[in-house]
């Protein structure tokens, strides 16, 4: 039986690129190789919107910072930095998803705009991610 701390807890492994160095990889000035890459934890969170990493994370894959933002969180607005996009891999998708910081000690997020771009659905009960179960668990966006 879970314990109440876990019931519907989802930790979603993923494997993050540096979309810039894979741009590079594409237009031949950089080997596959150099690509900063890392696989992540992520503890997928409804309430957040973007994909966010600690400090350690942001540095390891190399991205830069494009500005800082407000943000509402449990301790009230504070700004965050947004960080250029890495390319999120899960399962058989993929998404290039610019990156919000949190401090240090919060664990890796993935909140609600990456799993739209990744057509992803959170199973609560089951503790996992699923794909669109209208669609039989293919990924598909909508363009209405």
């Amino acid at each position: 039986m879970k314990s109440k701390n876990e019931m519907g807890k989802i930790i979603q492994k993923a494997r993050l690129s540096n979309s810039a160095q894979m741009a590079a990889v594409r237009a031949g000035k950089l080997a596959r190789s150099r690509v900063r890459s890392l696989e992540v934890d992520f503890l997928v969170d409804t309430g957040a919107a973007m994909l966010c990493l600690p400090p350690k994370e942001i540095e390891a894959l190399g991205l830069r910072k494009l500005h800082k933002r407000d943000v509402v969180t449990a301790n009230g607005l504070v700004k965050r930095g947004v960080y250029e996009p890495v390319r999120i891999e899960i399962m058989d998708r993929e998404a290039d998803l610019n990156v919000m910081e949190v401090p240090t000690g919060t664990p890796p997020l993935l909140g609600y705009l990456p799993l739209e771009a990744l057509d992803l659905y959170p199973n609560t009960k089951d503790r996992k991610l699923e794909g669109n179960p209208k669609y039989d668990g293919k990924m598909v966006m909508d363009l209405l």
